[in-house]
């Protein structure tokens, strides 16, 4: 009983700080959500992120939930289950507020295991920018249904703002749908036709795979130095975000 009140007390007192932290330096927020391959695609957004000579910082391990997210915002490592190991990460949490040197853009993996999670996550950040990956019924754990699971992130599509952008898998046909209670800008990413960004792998090879991206802007040719599926969405969103930074960079 103690050990969950001091958990919420935590929980509650790292928001606050985050929050605090989040309204003086005022950060891009790009949120990677879904139920499988956000790993993957918060990778992909990171690195042309830096390539492209912004400041970035992204989660490390699988800091996504309600303790973890606040820490990764805060760059400060968990004290897991010991008390001790909580007290200087408490008081760096506090110091974090007169830190220099935040990033531009943060990328954050969203986890969610139980239905309101989402919700709880927002209220600690407010993406510009939300990508969702996919949603498979293998994760279904903590949820009643697949309409659960769902609403998790269709919560995350239709909070953003009108000013924002989410950046959805057209070929899943429930993260299309989720367009229709959106007020932002949407971007579909994917193979099939219709997507704005649109994929089509040329070949393999051991060496990876060659993959033709169409864009609104015309056609490329990727060299991805690793084979599945999943790493060409990650290309694919990786692309869009470079896209989205760079034009952001002209608005200066």
């Amino acid at each position: 009983m103690i050990k969950q009140i001091l958990k919420k007390i935590l929980q509650y007192y790292l928001k606050f700080v985050t929050k605090m932290v989040l309204f003086i330096y005022r950060p891009t927020v790009i949120a990677i959500a879904g139920s499988s391959s956000k790993v993957f695609v918060k990778d992909e957004i990171n690195r042309v992120l830096r390539e492209s000579g912004v400041a970035v910082r992204s989660n490390p391990k699988s800091f996504n939930t309600e303790i973890g997210l606040p820490l990764a915002i805060l760059n400060l490592p968990s004290g897991y289950n010991s008390y001790i190991d909580w007290l200087p990460v408490i008081w760096k949490a506090f110091l974090a507020l007169f830190r220099s040197g935040f990033p531009r853009y943060l990328v954050l993996e969203l986890g969610v295991s139980d239905v309101r999670d989402m919700k709880y996550l927002l209220s600690i950040i407010k993406p510009e920018i939300a990508v969702i990956t996919d949603i498979t019924q293998r994760y279904l754990e903590g949820f009643g249904n697949m309409d659960e699971l769902v609403g998790e992130y269709e919560y995350l599509v239709s909070s953003m703002s009108k000013d924002g952008l989410a950046v959805l898998n057209y070929d899943n046909f429930r993260i299309k749908q989720m367009s229709e209670s959106a007020r932002c800008k949407i971007i579909f990413y994917g193979f099939n036709q219709g997507a704005d960004w649109q994929a089509k792998l040329i070949s393999h090879s051991d060496s990876g795979q060659k993959v033709e991206i169409k864009s609104p802007s015309g056609t490329t040719v990727y060299n991805i130095n690793r084979h599945g599926q999943h790493h060409i969405y990650a290309s694919l969103a990786g692309a869009i975000i470079r896209n989205y930074v760079e034009l952001e960079k002209k608005k200066i």
